[in-house]
């Protein structure tokens, strides 16, 4: 890439005009003939534009291949480690992504790039994203060390089951599994999580389902990954409910109880909550099921999602119905139609 294109590049990128980069600084004739590659810019013409852009010099004039990598693995790194990343960072990514053509940074960006818009619902831009890596990085890639392509695979995965395409996002985690090692390790527990998810809105049947969240809960356990134990038992539990198997249900939240003794969560207190009200709701036991419906609307506070509130309401409401107690069909409509 020549130094006009990159500084065009750039200035989309950062959403200017020309007129808004030169301004204070040259005609936007001078630009434009730089940006189309009829003349080289001036030493102190770039060092004005790259302050303005919030670039190095060297990345303009040559493009500086090398800490374009430095910074790559950087920001990818962090994010991979703690999901967190600045806007500046984000911006970075996707302007340096048009620099490489090496497959493993290519995954690299990607990777972080797809994962955090799917992870923000920014579906629009994580598709065009989805589009442009499919164009750049092959469907099969051979590496001596897969985890950066497991990594992109788990991106795209989530992207297609936020999109409620579960068929494209089992294919894309079953090849991710296919990449895994021998010995089984925290990845292991993700993608099998993963699978636990896709298959559970596959099929009918939760079994294989089932036999995935097993498979993740292991993991987690044998690494010490409490919190990751506690959602896939919760997992678990939502599954036997399905299934309606309900006393093992009860077993696995019995199983979460005494669990959280110990590392105690308020979070998962309305959860626990509701899905008591949901085993006993199906055993018929309408008395206990009410109970716990209620206990989970006291504990509303601690959801994560307000609207979850909604659910135990609606249960309520069928709990009712089926009682033909219509004061209190009357009273729980009311205070769903006021949420």
């Amino acid at each position: 890439m020549e130094i006009g294109e990159r500084i065009r590049h750039v200035r989309m990128h950062k959403g200017l005009t020309q007129g808004e980069l030169v301004s204070g600084i040259c005609s936007i004739t001078y630009l434009s003939r730089i940006e189309s590659g009829k003349i080289n810019p001036s030493s102190s013409f770039i060092k004005k534009v790259s302050k303005k852009l919030e670039v190095k010099s060297d990345y303009l004039i040559n493009g500086n291949y090398e800490e374009i990598k430095l910074t790559i693995f950087k920001i990818c790194n962090k994010y991979k480690k703690d999901k967190s990343i600045t806007e500046a960072d984000l911006s970075l990514l996707e302007l340096y992504v048009r620099e490489v053509d090496s497959i493993p940074l290519l995954l690299k960006v990607y990777g972080v790039l797809i994962y955090y818009h799917a992870r923000q619902k920014n579906v629009l831009h994580v598709k065009s994203l989805i589009d442009q890596a499919s164009q750049m990085i092959p469907s099969q890639v051979e590496l001596q060390d897969p985890e950066d392509y497991i990594y992109y695979l788990k991106a795209r995965g989530l992207y297609f089951y936020n999109k409620q395409d579960y068929i494209a996002a089992h294919d894309i985690y079953v090849q991710a599994e296919s990449l895994l090692g021998v010995e089984e390790t925290e990845q292991h527990g993700h993608i099998y999580y993963n699978l636990c998810h896709v298959y559970k809105e596959l099929y009918k049947d939760k079994s294989i389902s089932r036999l995935y969240a097993l498979k993740a809960y292991n993991v987690y356990r044998k690494n010490g990954m409490q919190k990751n134990v506690i959602n896939t038992l919760l997992m678990l539990a939502i599954l036997y409910i399905m299934d309606e198997l309900y006393e093992k249900a009860l077993e696995i939240l019995q199983q979460v109880e005494k669990s959280l003794a110990i590392n105690g969560d308020s979070k998962y207190l309305p959860i626990i909550s509701y899905d008591y009200g949901k085993i006993y709701q199906g055993l018929k036991d309408y008395a206990n099921a009410i109970k716990y419906y209620e206990e989970t609307l006291e504990l509303s506070e601690f959801l994560s999602e307000k609207d979850q509130k909604v659910y135990a309401l609606r249960n309520m409401l069928e709990v009712y119905i089926e009682l033909k107690d219509w004061k209190n069909v009357n009273k729980v409509m009311n205070e769903a139609f006021h949420f």
